[in-house]
């Protein structure tokens, strides 16, 4: 996996976990970034879900897999899936 992979999931996580925070906490606004405790779940939530792409993607590297699999892996089967695993809880 190239070094940047780190970055790479950072920001992937960053997106996903805006959203969540966008429809969730937020009601469908950035209200919730007024809230100190909000910032504390978020980072946690960040710190996660950036550990869990990483994991993935350093799989996906010593298979190695195409970068154009890991980009689809990071981009749409992962948020899928964690969407639909929350949905269902």
């Amino acid at each position: 996996m190239k070094p940047n992979s780190i970055y790479f999931s950072g920001i992937n996580s960053f997106l996903i976990t805006q959203f969540l925070f966008f429809i969730d906490e937020g009601f469908y606004d950035f209200r919730w970034m007024t809230n100190t405790g909000n910032w504390l779940v978020f980072a946690f939530y960040f710190i996660v879900l950036t550990m869990i792409l990483y994991i993935i993607n350093l799989g996906l590297g010593k298979i190695k897999a195409n970068e154009n699999v890991i980009l689809g892996v990071n981009l749409i089967v992962f948020p899928t899936i964690l969407l639909l695993i929350l949905y269902n809880l």
